[in-house]
């Protein structure tokens, strides 16, 4: 009886199941504050905007929160890249996704605590690797780029600066002076939406949900 040899995976199959994780932690940035804003209206029955993402922990929005939060860190934490330092950079964000979900902030104003100095450090460190990850990684290419290509590498580098600028305006719109004259209009929540969908989109372009190529 002649033996059957297992075949190989198609290849085609794993470029999908890979377009496919980047596509899923790019919804995933992208919906976590609209799911946080309207769980909380419909689960806490409040029309109240929090100040900021990491106050939906003390919601009726916790579990949500942590579980997407922990998506993110899993997609982010399997994802390996071209090149090594594609892996290095991509688990080391899965790593601190996980810090901002297990480290929350205090429920109080006073965020003196060492817990919620680990969630705003994590929290910097993770935007900070995926900014340099859509700017300097994502715009890389093994050959002659394509038109589309050329689009996705003007999108990594938008969501990249978007990300590193708003998460640098979080300590500056915090600033008694300057908070005071702008709390009205929530600015920590404003500058982590924007930050988390630059993420998410940089991360769905990449995935080919955008601009993919003909």
């Amino acid at each position: 009886m002649k033996e059957v040899l297992p075949q190989p995976a198609d290849p085609d199959s794993l470029i999908i199941s890979y377009l496919t994780l980047r596509k899923v932690v790019g919804l995933l940035g992208v919906s976590l504050v609209p799911v946080m804003v309207l769980g909380s209206f419909l689960f806490d029955r409040t029309t109240y905007i929090q100040i900021s993402v990491s106050a939906y922990y003390y919601t009726d929005m916790r579990n949500p929160m942590i579980g997407i939060l922990c998506g993110i860190a899993m997609f982010l934490l399997s994802y390996h890249g071209y090149k090594w330092y594609d892996s290095l950079a991509s688990k080391l964000a899965g790593v601190f996704a996980l810090c901002i979900a297990f480290f929350p902030t205090s429920d109080t104003s006073s965020k003196e605590d060492i817990i919620s100095k680990l969630h705003y450090l994590t929290a910097g460190l993770f935007f900070a690797i995926l900014a340099g990850m859509s700017i300097f990684l994502f715009t890389k290419s093994s050959g002659n780029m394509t038109a589309e290509k050329k689009k996705r590498n003007r999108i990594y580098r938008i969501c990249g600066i978007v990300m590193a600028v708003s998460v640098a305006g979080i300590p500056v719109g915090g600033i008694p002076a300057i908070h005071e004259r702008i709390k009205f209009i929530k600015p920590t929540l404003i500058l982590e939406t924007l930050a988390l969908a630059s993420f998410g989109f940089s991360w769905l372009t990449k995935g080919e949900f955008l601009l993919k190529d003909k």
